[in-house]
């Protein structure tokens, strides 16, 4: 078939039907909070007693624990420092920041320190500290009971570690175990001190813990002293390191300024480099020397310029042109006795004619004029000459000493490289020297004897015991109970795998839930549920073996086919054959005829059930060997017609396959209401599967939370496979007070008010 048709949770009441999807995945389930306090509601005496007794336990693990007593010391740690050298400090005091603390919170916390406190307070002699001690005391006095000794008889892990090993046990050697019990007394020690600062301060609170109060003060002072103690040892140790290490690094340095000096003067004496003149005073020179060049350059460039123009004009005007540019008293003195004698020559020439001593006696003392004009002509060419000449040998002297500074200048360039790095190594080595020189003076002046801390506060002796808080314990022991009981309760609601209500059924397996069968009062061997039905008709147990009928009349109305009805189950056991019994009986006392065949023929249940003859039945009617009249028998209680099983065959499935069954079912089926066939479970054997498609309506019988759903969705799936027409399930043996704590709604029916309807 391709659906199943199903009641719907919400609307069951009002006879409404929801389709479900064959092969639909199931739905997830939306816990409420009314859900889970169900859950709690049904699982209490598991969450209280989970409660009741880890809180008793923490009460007297409370109430017996041994006492512990606290001791506090306070320690300020000084921030105040004292540098020795300013790359590396040898001795440094403690600034007041966080690593700074949390550093002597470790020193605080060390093995050394630890190492001298035992030593000194004598805690090595305490059977509370030295695991030796301890073990003699207990083998002294034996308590009355003794778990360990119980525990380490009965554990047998010494034992195959020597079986293990192959070896005869190795005799015990004192030192091993007195190293043993040094290092579990350290521990111990360790376990029982606590060191944390106060706030953001630079306070130390040091703490320490012991079953004897004046041990514990005694202690904490103790710790705090020798932390001190151990500052000030440090503090010497390192003076004593640090002027070692300076005294050293001093006698290298020496040498090494002493090294460096030696070869700067080596190389400037075979450099030929002179003190004071270096290549910055060369280029100094060379660039004076350049200025005096341009200036004489131009001096002699004018003084080529004049001579030049003089020669010129001398060669084209005479020697009178070279003082047209230049002004000579001489020479004009000359001119102006020159002008005076030609205009008296003039004047006489006029008078006396060219012939007159007058007249000759002018032209002669013109003549020396001029004569004395050229004479003055050519030494002021002459000298032009010399100034040029003169211009000429500056410019070649400045040339040649710039040529020869520059000279010098390259080959200064070249040594004083090398020459002023070994300046400046001999420079770096002298000013190192002079400063661990300086710093080793002033490590000598410092004063190592001020440690970094100091005690604030000195321990005081504890009244009240700082374990076991015993509130604390019974809170925390409530907390964790809590916690366990609902992890507890959890569990066991997660290992229910049985179906429990009709949701789990509408959930898990998609099918509707025919009714809920109650499980009948008093003990199951004494009132037999197939005779109980008869027994109380108006009882809970017999509404719902009626209510299971009104659901397959209901489902036959919507669906329509025949009345053979086939109750089957997953697995043995869930009460399929009480029920088919129960529902055939009841249905007969009500008037209606039915006819109960058992199908089982494995292992029949049926004529033990009514309590009827069992010789012949269904089984010898299909092989043959009986007639339909010799194998219908009549139930004396309730009237209905009934089957048997009859004999035992090696081979029910094909007996089941007779097209004989088949027909017997057509025959009879005009005759009765209804046909019960009480089938064997699905999931062991395959008769029921034969029998699937001859039925009108199969259902599936559970037992509550007792069956898992697994299991009835893998019947389901295989009695549809087989062609079966499967029109719910029915839920047996129900205990119906526990079911109401499931959120059973038709389990409230059962019980309380509800419940008096019935009469049990």
């Amino acid at each position: 078939m391709n659906k199943i048709l199903t009641p719907d949770r919400q609307d069951y009441d009002r006879g409404e039907y929801t389709t479900f999807e064959q092969g639909a995945p199931p739905g997830v389930p939306q816990l409420s909070l009314a859900d889970l306090l169900m859950v709690l509601k049904r699982r209490k005496w598991w969450l209280i007693g989970t409660v009741a007794i880890i809180t008793l336990l923490g009460i007297v693990a409370a109430t017996t624990m041994t006492p512990l007593y606290s001791a506090t010391t306070s320690v300020m740690v000084d921030p105040r420092e004292e540098r020795v050298v300013n790359v590396e400090d040898i001795l440094t005091g403690l600034p007041a920041d966080a690593g700074t603390l949390e550093s002597e919170i470790e020193v605080l916390k060390s093995d050394a320190l630890a190492k001298r406190v035992i030593a000194q307070t004598g805690l090595d002699a305490t059977a509370e500290f030295n695991p030796l001690i301890a073990r003699a005391q207990a083998e002294a006095n034996p308590p009355l009971i003794d778990v360990d000794r119980w525990i380490s008889a009965v554990n047998p892990i010494p034992a195959i570690k020597r079986w293990v090993a192959g070896a005869e046990e190795e005799p015990v050697d004192p030192d091993a175990s007195a190293r043993r019990a040094e290092t579990a007394m350290l521990g111990k020690f360790m376990s029982r001190v606590d060191v944390r600062t106060v706030g953001r301060s630079r306070v130390l609170e040091v703490t320490f813990t012991s079953e004897d109060p004046a041990l514990a003060q005694r202690v904490a002072d103790t710790i705090a002293q020798l932390y001190i103690t151990q500052q000030l040892e440090a503090k010497f140790d390192a003076r004593q390191r640090a002027n070692q290490w300076l005294g050293e690094r001093l006698s290298k340095l020496r040498e090494e300024v002493e090294k460096a000096d030696r070869a700067v003067e080596q190389y400037r004496a075979q450099a030929g480099i002179v003190e004071g003149r270096d290549t910055r005073l060369i280029n100094e020179q060379i660039s004076g020397l350049n200025a005096q060049l341009i200036i004489a350059r131009s001096d002699l460039n004018a003084a080529r310029a004049q001579l030049s123009a003089a020669e010129s004009a001398v060669r084209q005007r005479g020697g009178r042109a070279a003082f047209d540019a230049v002004d000579s008293p001489i020479v004009t003195n000359l001119r102006n006795q020159e002008t005076l004698l030609r205009q008296r020559e003039a004047e006489l020439l006029n008078t006396l004619g060219p012939r007159h001593p007058q007249v000759i006696d002018l032209k002669e003392q013109i003549r020396e004029i001029q004569n004395a004009i050229g004479a003055e002509a050519g030494n002021r060419l002459n000298g032009l000459r010399s100034q040029v000449q003169v211009a000429q040998e500056r410019v070649s002297s400045l040339e040649a000493n710039a040529r020869r500074l520059e000279q010098e200048a390259g080959r200064l360039g070249g040594v004083e490289v090398e020459y002023r790095q070994l300046e400046r190594v001999a420079e770096a080595n002298r000013t190192l020297y002079q400063n661990f020189l300086s710093r080793s003076r002033e490590t000598e002046e410092v004063n190592f004897e001020r440690p970094n801390a100091y005690i604030v506060s000195n321990a005081s002796m504890p009244l009240d015991a700082s374990f076991p808080n015993k509130k604390l314990v019974v809170a925390a022991a409530f907390v964790i109970a809590c916690f366990l009981g609902l992890v507890l309760v959890f569990v066991a609601e997660q290992m229910e795998t049985g179906l429990q209500t009709q949701d789990d059924v509408e959930r898990l397996l998609r099918e509707r839930t025919l009714s809920l069968i109650p499980v009948i009062p008093g003990a199951l061997g004494r009132r037999r549920p197939q005779d109980y039905v008869l027994e109380k008709p108006s009882s809970a147990f017999a509404q719902a073996v009626k209510s299971l009928f009104t659901s397959l009349v209901i489902a036959h109305q919507r669906q329509g086919g025949g009345n053979v009805i086939l109750v089957t189950s997953a697995v043995p056991g869930e009460g399929k054959s009480t029920t088919a019994a129960s529902l055939a009986r009841i249905m007969s006392v009500a008037g209606r005829k039915a006819l109960l065949i058992d199908c089982d023929l494995r292992r029949p249940q049926v004529h033990e059930a009514l309590k009827l003859d069992n010789k012949l039945g269904l089984a010898d009617f299909l092989a043959g060997g009986a007639t339909l009249p010799q194998v219908l028998k009549k139930d004396p209680k309730s009237g209905a017609d009934v089957i048997t099983a009859g004999s035992h065959v090696d081979h029910p499935e094909e007996i089941l396959r007779n097209p004989l069954f088949e027909q017997l079912l057509v025959n009879m089926g005009p005759q009765y209401s209804l046909i019960v066939l009480d089938t064997p479970p699905v999931t062991p054997v395959s008769d029921t599967l034969v029998l699937a498609d001859k039925a009108s309506q199969c259902v599936m019988v559970a037992r509550w939370r007792r069956t898992p759903a697994k299991l009835v969705e893998k019947a389901l799936r295989r009695l549809k496979e087989a062609g079966g027409n499967v029109v719910g399930i029915a839920l047996t043996q129900v205990d119906t007070r526990k079911a109401a704590r499931y959120g059973s709604g038709e389990a409230d029916y059962y019980i309380g008010k509800r419940g008096s309807y019935f009469k049990n």
